[in-house]
């Protein structure tokens, strides 16, 4: 069987399981068609062993294109079942809307219509897979008097890869092997004063380790010293000249919001001079990260000075050996080299240990490993992704399994070693199981260079079934995971085999956002590709016109087998400059009898789309009524016409909803008729309406309302109390939502608000928030307008202050005084103008996982210290980490000072603050010097001083007396 059809078998076996366990979600709604659901469920049944069943034949068998026309087949009845059964449910579930007699009478014949309907479809579809089934199968001799056995093997893989350690390796950034050489060298040519060049570029193959060599120089030291600012910049192979050249000169300028405002209305060539003059005045350095094309270089090198007179100089890194040649006449060019066989072998040992401590590689598996390795062809990426498909295999029989598939499937290749770079990386989608194929194929929809969120992410995969209720485990230990604690687990899988690269909280060290390495989002394209997965549809406007341009949308018939569409817009375009071939116009032919389309994302790359793109735009809530996934996030609207249609209510299917910091400014009420619901993005920072329905969603768990206060507009405040199965609730506030709402949602893990004392003496009477509620593991709150001065106040902030879910907390203008004991758990803290007469150092200093400190005008006396004692209150909180215990703060890595303005001296004594990486101070005139102690925190990397005394600027400054207190911090800015 060739990789193609693996591909799609392993898909098919994952929409088929999905459905499943949507049949078991949804028994109870489906008592009127329950025998065609049960003939449906053993079909079911029936189709996941005969997918295992041709999965496990021979490669290269005669009969291949009919089994993949079998598998295409069950595939599309199955997401056809799909859609039937959720249909009917929606219809059905509406008859509960209406208590009048005579409606209800008129809702029970609805009923009875649909109920024959969906019996119909379903009896269609059990006879589309019989025939599958009967006909293919049996022709291919899969089907048998005998039967097949269950499918053990993907099961048995995945219960295997659920009890592996976690493990969080950043890909390329951590398991690194001969690389300081090359560090030492581009430091040496970046440095060197008074040379003829101002280019350097660090030039070599996919996978080999440009990006990293050039973000650990960023790093050094020596560089930050060296050159007055530093700045890095993404170029990729989709250049966006315009988006580069305004990004390289924020990070060179550091402006204000005012500032960066004019940056953005600056034409072309006002952007270029400004770029230009300060490399010229100043002395930069400028990383060029990932040039494809000679034309970019060109359409970026006016911004840059053609001289080495002040020192400024790039830094740039790509595949393409004509433009690192081309880029400068006097350029540097660095190859970068393939490693050498002790390197290489080195690498692998590091990558596959890591994952396995106390592992010993005995003599044939060393001699085996070796083999394997040298078809790496010295290339550091493959090399870890080798190592990460073996730290799963801890037999001699797993690894020569692995060495005949790189033998059978490699030995064809070209190139160093033989070997094709992608299909080594192939090798570890090839041993995924079948919901982590699914997983890794969804990462197709992202752009490229592009952060992706790891929430954002999972909850898509919710939305699709690929994590469903019935991926939750049954132990009973267990059984308080949610959905999203086993997409973490999926994810953490994909991290252990290396096949994404991620970035952890400071805090929990959960992942927090992921990337596709390029070679890993080409291998993940053509997979995406080979299994029909994904269309990607890029736009551009064209006057007042939307197309679709380089012909990506396919034909009509060929979109039937397209679940998903990834729409790219590329903002306004000369008509001229595109052959008018590759053009399509938008218009609502193109887009109506699209129903098999599920998921649909758009990316705006934060090109404005205009009101007259918009409503075209709209057409698609028209046509793709099947949806389960639509991502409008951070998608620009000019002009004033920027509501969300009414038409959205009738994508009845819609799981996944996110118009997070969009332009939508308005909701419509039939969002309340999307019953299937899970998760509704709506934060952003302009107003929203939003109308009093959220209350009907009865299948959402993640809810993320808008960020600030007065953006709810509705009648009465807004109604939560119907959302039982809610799990997160982000920016809730008591002005515009009821508090009595909040007791009724009792699967709460995740809460933040902002609310007045008087709010909090509702709040803290529900049983959710009783500290004996284990299930609420975060909450966040902005207390304002309350001086807690009364005993019954008191009281009730010590009962806040008690509960160990309590990570976030901000008091507005609340306090005269601090308590003596705050949550040994709270990882946040702001105290906005508290003007506390005792210095808050000493009871803060105690508090064991504090990361980030926010004080705003709250001390008013003239002296402060941090002091070295150490925390009296046990660092065993929840999202403790080791590594910087000691002295007060122990963890801190964040303080802000901002407006106290009676500050004379401050001390920090050795040993305090061991962790601190960002330090603050703004508005302390009187402040005579910066603290002694900051010499000793060999951690802090930041430091800001805004609106000192000059006096106090003076002694920072280098060659002034404080300088020496400082000296080792990268970046100060005064």
């Amino acid at each position: 069987m060739t990789m193609a059809e693996s591909v799609a078998l392993s898909f098919a076996t994952f929409v088929v399981k999905s459905l499943g366990g949507f049949l078991i979600q949804e028994a109870n709604n489906l008592g009127g068609v329950r025998p065609q659901v049960e003939q449906l469920q053993a079909q079911l049944n029936r189709m996941q062993c005969f997918l295992v069943a041709a999965d496990a034949r021979p490669k290269g068998g005669a009969d291949e294109i009919i089994i993949r026309n079998c598998v295409a087949e069950i595939r599309e009845a199955s997401y056809d079942a799909e859609a039937a059964i959720a249909t009917f449910i929606v219809k059905i579930g509406r008859s509960d809307q209406f208590p009048f007699v005579l409606k209800r009478y008129l809702c029970i014949f609805k009923e009875n219509l649909a109920l024959r309907e969906v019996r119909l479809e379903i009896e269609a579809i059990n006879t589309r897979i019989t025939n599958s089934l009967t006909t293919g199968f049996q022709t291919c001799g899969i089907l048998n008097s005998t039967g097949v056995g269950e499918s053990s093997s993907s099961t048995s893989m995945a219960e295997r890869q659920r009890q592996l350690r976690r493990s969080y390796t950043h890909i390329v950034e951590e398991d690194v092997v001969g690389t300081e050489e090359d560090v030492k060298a581009v430091v040496d040519l970046l440095v060197k004063e008074n040379t003829h060049y101002r280019v350097v570029s660090i030039w070599g193959m996919g996978g080999l380790g440009k990006t990293t060599l050039a973000k650990t120089v960023y790093k050094r030291i020596e560089i930050t010293r060296h050159f007055d600012y530093v700045a890095w910049a993404y170029v990729s192979q989709q250049c966006n000249i315009r988006e580069v050249l305004e990004g390289i000169l924020v990070k060179l300028r550091t402006p204000s919001k005012k500032e960066r405002k004019a940056i953005g209305k600056l034409n072309h060539d006002e952007l270029v001079k400004k770029l230009h003059q300060v490399q010229s005045e100043n002395k930069c350095l400028v990383i060029l990260d990932d040039i494809w094309k000679d034309a970019d270089w060109y359409s970026l090198s006016p911004g840059f000075p053609n001289t080495t007179e002040v020192g400024s100089k790039i830094l740039l890194t790509t595949r393409n050996e004509n433009v690192a040649k081309h880029v400068d006449q006097q350029c540097v060019l660095y190859k970068l080299r393939h490693l050498t066989e002790k390197e290489s072998w080195e690498l692998f040992e590091k990558t596959f240990l890591r994952r396995n401590e106390g592992f010993t590689l005995n003599t044939e598996m060393i001699e085996l490993g070796k083999a394997m390795v040298k078809h790496c062809g010295g290339v550091p990426l493959a090399i870890v992704v080798l190592g990460g498909l073996l730290a799963i295999k801890h037999t001699l029989n797993d690894w020569k399994q692995v060495s005949e598939n790189i033998s059978y499937d490699l030995g064809k290749g070209k190139g160093r070693a033989g070997v094709p770079i992608t299909e080594i990386l192939a090798l570890s989608y090839q041993d995924l199981p079948y919901h982590l194929k699914a997983c890794f194929l969804y990462l197709s929809h992202f752009p490229e260079d592009h952060d992706i969120n790891a929430k954002k992410l999972i909850q898509m995969w919710m939305a699709e079934g690929i994590v469903s209720p019935s991926s939750i485990p049954t132990q009973v230990e267990e059984k308080e995971k949610t959905m999203l604690d086993v997409g973490m687990s999926y994810l953490d899988e994909l991290v252990q085999r290396c096949m994404i690269q991620v970035q952890l909280t400071s805090i929990s060290k959960r992942i927090k956002l992921c990337r596709l390495h390029d070679l890993m989002r080409d291998l993940c394209l053509l997979k995406a590709k080979e299994e029909n997965f994904l269309e990607i549809v890029r736009i551009k406007a064209f006057g007042h016109q939307l197309a679709w341009v380089d012909s990506a949308l396919p034909s009509s018939s060929s979109l039937t087998i397209i679940h998903r569409l990834a729409v790219y817009y590329l903002g306004d375009h000369d008509a001229n400059s595109i052959k008018s071939e590759n053009v399509i116009p938008l218009s609502r032919h193109e887009m109506k009898n699209h129903n098999h389309i599920r998921s649909c994302q758009f990316y705006s790359f934060g090109h404005k789309l205009k009101s007259s793109g918009w409503q075209k735009l709209k057409l698609l809530f028209k046509g793709l009524t099947l949806l389960t996934v639509l991502d409008l996030e951070r998608i620009p609207i000019s002009g004033n016409r920027k509501k969300c249609p009414r038409a959205i209510g009738n994508l009845l299917h819609l799981r996944y909803l996110s118009i997070r910091d969009s332009s939508i400014n308005s909701l419509p009420s039939s969002i309340g008729n999307l019953g299937f619901l899970q998760t509704l993005d709506l934060r952003g920072r302009g107003s929203l309406r939003i109308p009093n329905v959220l209350w009907r969603l009865k299948q959402l768990r993640h809810l993320y309302l808008p960020y600030l206060i007065n953006r709810l507009s509705c009648i009465g405040k807004l109604r939560l109390d119907g959302l039982s199965k809610l799990e997160t609730l982000e920016n809730f506030d008591a002005s515009e939502c009821d508090v009595r709402c909040l007791s009724k949602l009792t699967n709460l893990r995740k809460f933040s608000g902002r609310v007045t004392p008087k709010d909090l003496v509702v709040i803290l009477k529900s049983p959710i928030f009783n500290d004996s509620n284990r299930l609420l593991q975060y909450s966040s709150f902005r207390i304002l307008r309350g001086d807690f001065r009364t005993e019954e106040e008191q009281s009730l902030l010590r009962q806040l202050l008690g509960y160990h879910h309590l990570r976030q907390l901000t008091l507005w203008e609340s306090l005269n005084k601090l308590p003596d004991q705050f949550p040994p758990n709270l990882t946040g803290l702001s105290l906005w103008n508290t003007k506390l007469e005792e210095d808050p150092m000493p009871t803060l200093e105690k508090l064991p996982n504090l990361r980030t400190l926010f004080l705003f005008n709250t001390y008013i006396g003239k002296e402060m210290v941090c002091s070295f004692a150490p925390s009296s209150i046990s660092g065993g909180g929840r999202g403790g980490y080791g590594g910087c215990d000691g002295g007060g703060f122990p963890k801190l890595k964040t303080l802000e000072l901002q407006f106290f303005r009676n500050l004379e001296e401050w001390r920090v004594e050795q040993g305090a603050m061991p962790c601190l990486f960002h330090l603050l101070i703004i508005e302390c005139p009187k402040l005579k010097e910066i603290p002694d102690g900051l010499r000793f925190i060999t951690t802090l990397r930041e430091l800001h001083i805004k609106w000192a005394s000059e006096a106090l600027r003076d002694r920072v400054r280098e060659g002034g007396e404080d300088f020496y207190k400082v000296k080792h911090v990268p970046s100060i800015i005064l």
